[in-house]
């Protein structure tokens, strides 16, 4: 069986994509209320004063918010999947398989957040139904400060 990926995916390896957000307290507050964080350092304004941070700061998982562009659902594959992991398969669903998250500084509101992602790798197992398009992507949040916040590694799953 041909366990080679194509040369249009192979192609795209190293390819980045550059964006960027303006973090509210707003974000922060209803990013900590969704995930059920009880934690006073992300919406109380009061408590948040007499911590360290001397403000609120957003919950540690905040930035994966940032880590796909909101488009609309025309413009998505057909599976549904984020148009950063549209990488030339013959695949038709996507899943997540891994992710390692690194949490480096906090983030704040008013911070602006470049978000860099690249394409590190694109590479074939053999499953028990067939083949697995594996899709690493590498994405980088920082600051306006240009310091690094937050570092992901997530590997996709593209199937048959």
């Amino acid at each position: 069986m041909d366990n080679i990926v194509s040369e249009d995916a192979l192609a795209m390896i190293g390819a980045k994509k550059v964006r960027q957000y303006e973090v509210t307290k707003r974000d922060i507050k209803r990013f900590a209320q969704a995930i059920g964080e009880t934690n006073p350092i992300h919406y109380d304004e009061d408590y948040a004063k007499k911590t360290r941070h001397g403000t609120i700061i957003a919950p540690p998982l905040f930035c994966q918010m940032f880590t796909f562009d909101d488009v609309p659902t025309d413009r998505l594959p057909a599976d549904g999947s984020p148009i950063e992991i549209d990488v030339p398969v013959p695949a038709k669903r996507t899943v997540g398989g891994a992710s390692s998250y690194e949490i480096l500084r906090p983030v704040k509101a008013g911070d602006r957040i470049t978000v860099k992602s690249t394409l590190r790798e694109v590479f074939i197992k053999e499953g028990r139904s067939g083949k697995l398009y594996f899709v690493v992507i590498e994405t980088e949040f920082s600051n306006q400060e240009k310091e690094l916040v937050a570092r992901e590694t997530a590997t996709y799953v593209k199937r048959v």
